[in-house]
């Protein structure tokens, strides 16, 4: 009677339930909460029901009890938690390879921005655009190594839109500065023809080189790396704009000892009459106040070697440079300064 008793007591789905349970853990592990959500949200919303009717179940008296409901509920639940982390693992997978491609893709244009306007002038914003992105880059990098690809992703979808904003701006700039590249060219062969025909030297400043060319009988015989005004990008236009001037000048003067606190110095013609109808052009016209004055003391002098751009508008080179550089020059040198020898396409295939 007994025996008979409990064979007719249903047996509780408790191997389901745990089969259920087990894969329901094993999506959670998997992070299918990121990947596959709304996949995880029905294995949950069935394991959860399947535990709301086996504890209806058991409130019943206990021959009565009906659990086919309970077991529906759990293949349901183990069902879609394995779809969800199948679906995980394609998507971590896929979402792996493209942020990995993006990171690959973002170093290259990090790597131009670094190539091309590390020393470029530009606005405080821009370059903490650019600061910005360059953390969150690095900050995606250290979350894919630690498999946080979702992380990743959004770190590096954000230093792309700062990058690219910022690579944009100071492209632009870029590009404006270099409309004048065909007079600096002209400038330049100009000088060095006077060179050749007069056989005689001529100095030669490409500003975005930061170089300093001496030529001699129309031959370059020697070069020297030059630092500038900290706003050198474009030509100087007003006393304390810390711009390096652009146009065709000569040696005035040559100072040492006490003369100079940069140890030696070459003062050059700056205004010259260029530079003072601009100038005068610029107040008529309002671009700039009347109480504005047009600077000078522009010179090539010692004390570089920083590693920087940051005299007042001034070519700074190292002392041992600026002692060849003295001995090479006399007064009334020619010294032409230029935006760039080599055009804009040409620095952007390097």
């Amino acid at each position: 009677m007994i025996i008979a008793f409990f064979k007719m007591v249903p047996e509780p789905p408790a191997k389901e339930i745990e089969v259920a349970r087990q894969a329901l853990i094993k999506a959670r592990e998997s992070k299918a909460e990121i990947y596959a959500l709304d996949v995880f949200k029905e294995a949950s919303l069935y394991y959860d029901s399947a535990m709301q009717a086996w504890q209806t179940e058991n409130q019943r008296f206990i021959l009565f009890r009906d659990y086919s409901a309970v077991v529906a509920f759990t293949e349901i639940a183990t069902e879609r938690s394995e779809a969800a982390s199948k679906q995980t693992k394609s998507q971590s997978v896929d979402l792996e390879r493209r942020t990995r491609k993006s990171i690959a893709s973002l170093n290259d244009l990090i790597n131009e921005i670094n190539n091309t306007y590390t020393r470029f002038p530009l606005a405080k914003q821009t370059r903490k655009e650019i600061a910005k992105g360059k953390l969150l880059f690095s900050e995606s990098q250290v979350a894919l190594r630690n498999g946080s690809f979702v992380e990743a992703d959004n770190k590096i979808k954000q230093a792309t839109t700062l990058l690219k904003s910022a690579h944009k701006t100071a492209g632009n700039l870029l590009s404006e500065y270099f409309e004048n590249h065909r007079q600096w060219k002209a400038w330049m062969n100009q000088t060095i023809a006077e060179s050749k025909s007069k056989r005689s030297t001529v100095v030669i400043v490409d500003k975005f080189a930061s170089k300093c060319y001496v030529y001699k009988n129309g031959r370059q015989t020697a070069e020297f790396d030059a630092e500038l005004g900290k706003n050198w990008v474009g030509d100087k236009r007003h006393k304390g704009d810390h711009a390096t001037p652009e146009g065709h000048y000569h040696v005035t003067q040559k100072k040492e000892g006490r003369a100079t606190k940069y140890y030696k110095a070459l003062l050059i013609n700056y205004p010259n009459e260029d530079d003072k109808k601009r100038f005068s052009s610029a107040i008529a016209n309002g671009d700039l106040p009347r109480n504005m004055k047009i600077g000078g003391l522009i010179e090539i002098h010692g004390h570089g070697g920083k590693g920087t751009d940051w005299t007042e508008g001034c070519v700074a080179l190292t002392d041992s440079d600026m002692d060849k550089l003295y001995n090479m020059v006399s007064v009334g040198t020619p010294v032409t300064i230029i935006g760039s020898v080599i055009s804009l396409n040409e620095i952007l295939k390097r």
